[in-house]
C-alpha cells in the first residue's frame, strides 16, 4: 500500500510484507466498489472515524478546490 501520494511501493518489503499491503489495496478497492463515487465512500469513512468527508477529499488531493493552496 501506498502511504502518500506518488511514493512507490516498498520494493525492498519481505512477500509477507507486500501480501499484506496488496490484501489491504484490495481492501480498500472493495470498499470504494460498494459506494457509488468517492464523496460517498469520504463519507462513510467520516462517519466511521468523526471527520468531515469532504476534508477527506480534500487531504487526498481529490477536490482542489477545498484542497489548501
Amino acid at each position: 500500500m501506498r502511504t502518500a501520494r506518488n511514493q512507490p511501493p516498498n520494493r525492498n518489503a519481505t512477500p509477507r510484507v507486500r501480501a499484506a499491503e496488496e490484501e489491504r489495496e484490495l481492501a480498500l478497492l472493495a470498499q470504494f466498489m460498494r459506494h457509488d463515487s468517492v464523496a460517498s465512500l469520504a463519507d462513510a469513512i467520516a462517519e466511521i472515524t468523526g471527520v468531515r468527508g469532504g476534508d477527506l477529499i480534500a487531504e487526498a488531493g481529490l477536490d482542489l478546490s477545498r484542497a489548501d493552496k
